[in-house]
Formats: structure tokens, C-alpha cells, sequence
């Protein structure tokens, strides 16, 4: 099992030299056409990566279980019919997945790494088409079909613990067959092959393997540990967490900012409010001169319509009666506004009004408000 997982795993790496090799030699002509959905594309590429390397290290630690459980002397002549059918199957699957190593590796749709001296200003270091994507999932699937099976070899070993006649609960025996499986122990008949030379009044160390689990689990840190540092410190494909919380911070500002926006289109007679910075009595003041100095004249003193500028109102003096006359016209010849303004603007136009300062002009029509209250 062990020289075959070897085998293996050296195949696969004579592929993936000559994948890359191939991909470089293309890469100029990748890097001057643009590939879209990058980012997408590229995403994807890490949680495949993820996922093959969990996968690889599944195989390997169910491998490894396989591997300890046929050390038993109990199992040695079954185990060698298992083994002969089960390798013949794995062998099959994995040449499957070689054969589409090999396609890969000679397509021009490989990955594509991106040198630092010809990399140009914001291009990605490495290029990932549809293609790739493709037959990386060829490979998950590939993975999987291969854990499956050793899953299965796996549970038909562990059958052989059992004889017909036992019953559905495991007996003590079993399970201990099991415990020492998964933990690589030595039987006690069996503790005197390891027993330590040093003694301290009269009790000495047994010098036990660490239990297969733990080993493979502290070997998946120092892979995510690599993964890691390539990942933050060396590529720089992931940001960390002070450059992450800026971004989002900015992303967040965004939003908020394309949230007023939308809400303040939202505005009606109902719920707008009079504005008194002066960015939006200057917008309100040039859509005053270019929709209502030809009734109203520029200062608002009044023409063929009323005078603005003093404390007479035909239609009520409250910001929300203004925006609403504007808005939707009055049946003596005000025009409506709706079609040629947004709420934004009519909001402006209706603050700038309220705004004017008393100008002579045109006789008072309308009631005499004071403070927002008619005058009796």
C-alpha cells in the first residue's frame, strides 16, 4: 500500500511540472487577453485547491488506517485477496485520473503563472480560465470516487473482526481490535517490544506510537501553516485583518452612502423635510432661474404668478405644501414639476423658495401666515 501510494503520488507530480512548465511558455499570450469574471474565477480556483488538498489528506489518512489495521496477523491471508482486487480497482481509478492529467497538461488552457518581471500594473499573478475550473472539478470528483473506495476497503476489513454468528453489538474483544487500529497501540501481551531501558524504582516507559489520528491532524497544521503564510504574507492573494477591516469600513461608507442616495429619491409632500445647506439652496436657486422666473420673475417678486417673497400663501407656507404645489401643479396655471424634476431636485426648488427674502413686487394673494400659523 505504501509503495503504491509512493508511485502515486510521484506520477502526479511529474504532471504537475510539466503542466506548469507548459503553462509558462503561454503565459505572454494569456496575460494580453483580459479573462472575465477574474475574480470569480479566481475564487472558485481556492475553495477547489481547498477541497483537493482536504481530499488528499483524507486518502491519506484512511491510507495510513488501512496500513495499520493489515499488520494484524489475523487478517494476513484475507487481507492479501483484499488487497490484490482493491489495488486493481484504485489502479483504475487513478489512471483515470492521470489520463486526464495528461490531457490537461498538453491543452493551452493550463494555469498560467505570471512572472514578476513581466507581470504588468494590477494584472493577477495567476490566470484561471473556465477550462481550469473544469477540470479541477474533474479532479474533486476523481478524489472523491478514490475516498470512497477506500472507505469501503476500509469497512470490509473491519468486517473480518466479526464472525456470522455475533450479534449486532460489537463484543469487548472488537472493540479493543478497534481501539488498537485507531491508536496504534501495542497489546499488552505484546508491551515487553517496547519497553524503554531506563527504570526508576522499578517502573519503566513504554515507548508507544502516537495514535495515527493525532499524527495526520498535526501534519494538516503544518500544511495550513504554509498555506497560511504563502497566502497572507508571500502572494498576498488574501488580505489581512487591519487591510480587510479598512476595506470593508470603505465598502461599508459606500453603501451607505448608495443607501441615502436611493432613500433620499424617496422622497414626496409626505415625508420631505426643508434643507438649508447651502450645496442645496445653490442647486434649488439654478432650477428657480431656469423653470420659474417667467412667472414668478428672478427674485420671486411675483409676475403672472404670485409674489414668493411675502407672508401671503395661496396653498400654505409648510415645505410639504410647497413641494407639493411644485409637484403637482394647482388648477389656476401652475404647471407641474413631476416630469421634469426628481424628488432630490423638487426638495431643492422647494427649499430655495422658502428661502427668498422679501422683495417688492407683485400685490399679496392668498391668507397672511406668521410663524406657520394664518393670520385671522
Amino acid at each position: 500500500m505504501k509503495t503504491f501510494l509512493r508511485k502515486s503520488i510521484a506520477v502526479i507530480t511529474m504532471l504537475s511540472v510539466t503542466t506548469i512548465a507548459q503553462s509558462q511558455d503561454g503565459a505572454a499570450a494569456v496575460i494580453a487577453e483580459p479573462i472575465t469574471n477574474y475574480e470569480e474565477n479566481l475564487t472558485l480556483f481556492y475553495w477547489l485547491s481547498t477541497s483537493i488538498l482536504v481530499l488528499l489528506i483524507s486518502i491519506v489518512v484512511l491510507s495510513s488506517s488501512i496500513t495499520t489495521l493489515v499488520k494484524s496477523d489475523y487478517f494476513k491471508k484475507k487481507m492479501a485477496e483484499k488487497t490484490k482486487l482493491g489495488t486493481g480497482a484504485l489502479n483504475v481509478v487513478l489512471i483515470i485520473g492521470f489520463v486526464g492529467l495528461l490531457l490537461h497538461a498538453n491543452t493551452a488552457n493550463a494555469l498560467s503563472f505570471v512572472a514578476a518581471g513581466e507581470a504588468k500594473e494590477n494584472s493577477p499573478w495567476l490566470l484561471v480560465e473556465k477550462m481550469d475550473l473544469y477540470f479541477m472539478v474533474a479532479i474533486n470528483l476523481i478524489l472523491v470516487g478514490v475516498l470512497l473506495y477506500l472507505r469501503k476497503m476500509f469497512r470490509d476489513f473491519m468486517e473480518m473482526v466479526h464472525t456470522p454468528k455475533e450479534s449486532t453489538v460489537m463484543a469487548p474483544s472488537a472493540i479493543k481490535k478497534i481501539n488498537v487500529i485507531l491508536t496504534d497501540a501495542v497489546a499488552i501481551e505484546e508491551e515487553h517490544t517496547i519497553l524503554m531501558q531506563h527504570e526508576y524504582d522499578g517502573i519503566r516507559e513504554l515507548d508507544n506510537n502516537l495514535p495515527p489520528w493525532w499524527v495526520w491532524g498535526f501534519y494538516t497544521t503544518i500544511v495550513f501553516a504554509v498555506i497560511y503564510v504563502f497566502n497572507f504574507h508571500i502572494l498576498h492573494t488574501s488580505d489581512l485583518q487591519i487591510e480587510a477591516y479598512n476595506k470593508e469600513v470603505t465598502q461599508g461608507k459606500k453603501d451607505v452612502e448608495a443607501y441615502l442616495a436611493e432613500m433620499a429619491m424617496n422622497v414626496d409632500e409626505t415625508n420631505v423635510t426643508l434643507l438649508s445647506d447651502a450645496n442645496a439652496i445653490s442647486a434649488g436657486s439654478a432650477l428657480f432661474q431656469a423653470n420659474c422666473i417667467a412667472c414668478h420673475n428672478s427674485k420671486g417678486e411675483g409676475n403672472i404668478g404670485p409674489n414668493l417673497t411675502d407672508n401671503h400663501w395661496i396653498y400654505g407656507p409648510d415645505i410639504k405644501d410647497v413641494f407639493k404645489t411644485i409637484k403637482k401643479g394647482t388648477p389656476n396655471g401652475m404647471p407641474e414639476h413631476a416630469s421634469k424634476m426628481n424628488p432630490v431636485q423638487l426638495q431643492q426648488l422647494s427649499s430655495f423658495v422658502l428661502s427668498l427674502p422679501d422683495a417688492t413686487g407683485k400685490e399679496p394673494q392668498g391668507i397672511e401666515y406668521k410663524d406657520g400659523k394664518a393670520v385671522k
